[in-house]
């Protein structure tokens, strides 16, 4: 397991956004950052990991990742059932994000977003 960022890739407004908005636009992922101190999922209490989202070198978001479903990991044994159901299956190796814990937060050409998830590291990117 390891910290990423979650670049959205919305080709639909938000303002008036609906589930079904944000089905049809493929979930609106556009491109993941991975990075930070890979551990495994059972060496820290994956309710308790926690980040501190900077753009330019300012607070934006805090969170802890309980707020996705009241633990990160419910939401992949739904998926994993989900698919399970159809013949499929989680692999090795596959890169599952597990919910963001942060609200989304618009950036812009020059900007920079550090997340910093404590002992599990970091994640950067700027956006050119």
């Amino acid at each position: 397991m390891v910290p990423a960022l979650e670049i959205l890739d919305s080709r639909i407004e938000m303002e008036g956004r609906t589930i079904v908005d944000t089905i049809s636009d493929n979930a609106a992922m556009g491109a993941m950052v991975i990075g930070g101190n890979p551990v495994k999922p059972d060496a820290v209490d994956l309710r308790w990991v926690s980040a501190i989202l900077y753009k330019n070198q300012t607070v934006e978001e805090t969170g802890v990742a309980a707020g996705v479903l009241d633990h990160p990991a419910n939401g992949v044994h739904w998926l994993a059932n989900k698919i399970a159901a159809h013949g499929d299956s989680l692999k090795a190796g596959d890169i599952i994000l597990a919910g963001s814990f942060t609200r989304p937060m618009w950036v812009y050409k020059g900007d920079t977003v550090h997340a910093d998830y404590g002992p599990l590291g970091s994640v950067t990117c700027r956006f050119e």
